[in-house]
């Protein structure tokens, strides 16, 4: 005769082979809860950058500090920024064009970069250009071209590729004034300039603007040629420059 299991004793175990179902399925639920969040977290942060995010500035115009930005996620609210800032701060002693990176990342890994853009130029920069010049002197003309370049560490200065048509001038310097106009400060930048056999053709010269004036192509400046010692003598030139396209 086969013993009989109690009916209390197959209660007990449907009820545990029930619990241990029901747990199996709240485990299940659970990780499918979670593992949809993350996977349908897909959207990056948003980055705010505080202040434009392309800028100019003026060569040599002092200290600058970035301004940061912030950042917010549709899901975790507001996230850190991170930046290169301390690395690419721009050289305002520099002309050049400099970018700063930004940063952000969610909870679930998505990223968001931000880039700001800072051109440093020199406020001269109007002039730079090449230039068909005619130079005058008393009983002379000469025509020839002209490089204006504009100084890479020092505002309001530019550079002549060769001033007054001499062989070798390319140390003559301009400033642009507070009012536009360009003026050579007196400058014996122009050392053993010049070509010829005969003495002082090569020599030392010393440069200075005596007047300047815009036009609708470019400008006319009026300027003093002195020779330097043992070498003598002196010489008025006005050069018109009319700017190439």
């Amino acid at each position: 005769m086969t013993p009989q299991t109690p009916k209390n004793s197959k209660k007990t175990k449907k009820m545990k082979k029930n619990v241990i179902l029901l747990s199996l399925s709240m485990i299940a639920i659970v990780g499918t809860m979670l593992t949809g969040c993350k996977k349908d977290d897909t959207t990056a942060p948003t980055i705010t950058l505080t202040g434009a995010s392309s800028l100019e500035l003026s060569l040599n115009s002092g200290a600058w500090t970035d301004l940061g930005a912030t950042a917010t996620d549709d899901v975790d609210g507001a996230v850190t920024v991170t930046s290169d800032a301390s690395s690419s701060n721009p050289n305002v002693n520099k002309v050049g064009t400099y970018t700063i990176s930004y940063t952000a990342q969610d909870a679930a890994g998505n990223v968001q970069v931000e880039i700001r853009t800072i051109r440093v130029k020199n406020d001269a920069e109007n002039f730079a250009g090449l230039y068909q010049v005619h130079d005058t002197v008393p009983g002379a003309f000469f025509n020839y071209a002209q490089t204006i370049s504009v100084d890479s560490s020092v505002n309001n200065r530019v550079h002549f590729s060769r001033f007054a048509d001499y062989a070798n001038n390319s140390g003559v310097y301009a400033t642009k004034l507070g009012n536009g106009n360009l003026e050579i400060p007196l400058q014996t930048t122009a050392t053993d300039i010049g070509s010829g056999p005969n003495p002082c053709d090569v020599a030392t010269h010393q440069f200075s603007s005596t007047s300047f004036t815009a036009n609708a192509s470019g400008f006319v400046l009026n300027y003093t040629d002195a020779l330097v010692s043992p070498c003598s003598g002196t010489t008025q030139g006005t050069a018109t420059y009319t700017k190439q396209p």
